[in-house]
């Protein structure tokens, strides 16, 4: 290569060129031939990005320690590519690593590090960089602030999430509204979402993907509320969303939490390039409504289109056999998930196929099946099992069952109600009476707190706090 050629290699634009159209090795490799590494900053943080990017994060931080005299930006880069990495707590060691330095974080380092506590859900991190941004930073930008918000709501601080969201006054991005509308759909607060929402129509700005996206997730968590639904999907549809597979899968999951399985069928089948979240969302959306043999066809188109099924993909299959009662279907799942693709069971896994024998009337074998379980089973499996042997009126086996469920987990209250209410179904006074005497005994009372539930009768009680159904958007 001659000295023209490497002088070029120099500059950003050359370096972004080259790297698209080759790969970080080769490029890294040449250079180094060439001898303009470490001293080519830009081309040192161009490769570091490329590493990280492709989850090469040890390659991109050997380089890294290779350059003699770092500047603050080469530190962002690296600090930014461990915040989007698989581990982002590596971004708080490099900035540590940083301050050791001599380089102070700026800015742009803090927006980095606000969005691994975003990831790690640490408020108490979050929180200390807050107070350094507020102590030693000239200004506050908008990407720093939008980072908080998503910060303080991915850690279940709404309120402050909301006052920063306000801080930010009329300068609010469409980030900063979508970031709001997240926070308040991250703290279970969908009708709040859906204000928010709606102050930002009416201050003028243009839904986007991502945007459509957090609604999409509101209307979801409020599935009483199908005009809701209807809306959004009439809003995606008519505003040529639904060409965007993202928005397309999540409302394929809205409808079919919704009971609307067809058309969540017409959505999945209207997308011209599925990825395995849309294979996961129909089939979960099957599956949920007790369709069974029709996810279980889907799984097959799936498997014909050379999609390779992951480990919710098979939850989504078993527990759609678990509520049509397909016992071989859900068996040849099972061994074929750990057989044949070599994915280790989740616990949900085991649980789904304890659901699924119980729910087809196989409670000996659904015992078998969890004595068997290479894990230890957790107490929700043992209390799916107990139940299931309350309900079918096993009481042979209940009586064995709950003997594991309290010697898993002597401490916990409920395990002697159900037991208690196992015996009394078989009139079983005595065993009643010392089930409730070892209740006593280890909650040092023998009163439990009462039970309720409710069903929501009148859904238009908040309807002047949603947006309409008839507003033109």
């Amino acid at each position: 290569m001659t000295a023209a050629a490497a002088a070029a290699l120099r500059t950003g634009a050359a370096i972004l060129r080259s790297l698209s159209g080759e790969s970080a090795c080769q490029i890294h490799a040449h250079a180094v031939k060439l001898g303009v590494l470490p001293s080519c900053l830009h081309l040192c943080s161009a490769l570091v990005k490329s590493y990280a990017a492709s989850g090469r994060l040890a390659a991109a931080r050997h380089l890294f320690d290779e350059i003699p005299s770092p500047d603050v930006p080469l530190w962002n880069t690296l600090v930014s590519s461990c915040a989007r990495s698989g581990n982002p707590h590596h971004a708080f060691l490099t900035a540590s690593s940083m301050v050791r330095a001599g380089s102070r974080p700026n800015v742009v380092s803090v927006t980095s590090l606000l969005s691994a506590c975003a990831r790690l859900r640490s408020s108490v991190h979050g929180r200390e960089l807050h107070g350094y941004a507020v102590r030693n930073l000239a200004v506050l930008d908008f990407p720093l602030l939008n980072a908080l918000v998503d910060m303080y709501g991915r850690c279940k601080r709404l309120a402050d999430a909301r006052r920063v969201f306000i801080g930010i006054g009329s300068m609010k991005s469409m980030v900063s509204w979508t970031c709001m509308i997240n926070a308040c759909c991250e703290n279970g607060q969908p009708i709040e979402a859906l204000k928010v929402f709606k102050e930002m129509t009416l201050a003028g700005f243009k839904v986007d993907d991502v945007t459509l996206l957090a609604v999409i997730t509101a209307c979801t968590m409020l599935d009483c509320r199908s005009e809701l639904g209807k809306w959004v999907d009439k809003y995606a549809n008519e505003n040529g969303f639904l060409e965007n597979t993202r928005v397309a899968n999540a409302l394929i999951h809205m409808h079919g939490k919704m009971g609307r399985v067809k058309r969540s069928c017409d959505i999945f089948d209207s997308i011209n390039v599925r990825s395995v979240v849309s294979w996961t969302a129909i089939i979960q959306s099957l599956a949920v409504q007790g369709h069974g043999v029709a996810a279980l066809v889907r799984f097959s188109q799936m498997l014909r289109q050379g999609f390779q099924p992951d480990e919710i993909v098979f939850l989504s299959v078993i527990n759609a056999c678990g509520h049509s009662k397909l016992v071989n279907e859900g068996r040849q799942l099972f061994k074929s998930m750990v057989e044949e693709y070599h994915i280790t069971p989740w616990m949900e896994h085991y649980g789904s196929m304890v659901d699924l024998l119980c729910k087809a009337g196989m409670l000996e074998e659904a015992f078998e099946f969890v004595l068997a379980m290479p894990v230890r089973p957790d107490p929700v499996i043992w209390r799916v099992l107990t139940g299931a042997c309350r309900d079918q009126g096993n009481a042979i086996l209940a009586r064995k069952v709950i003997d594991h469920v309290i010697d898993l987990e002597p401490d916990y209250e409920g395990n002697y109600v159900l037991a208690s209410n196992l015996y009394a179904a078989n009139q079983d006074w005595s065993r009643v009476l010392d089930a409730r005497m070892e209740m006593g005994v280890w909650k040092k009372t023998s009163r439990c707190t009462t039970a309720m539930s409710y069903v929501e009768v009148n859904v238009e009680e908040n309807a002047e706090n949603l947006p309409s159904t008839n507003d033109a958007y």
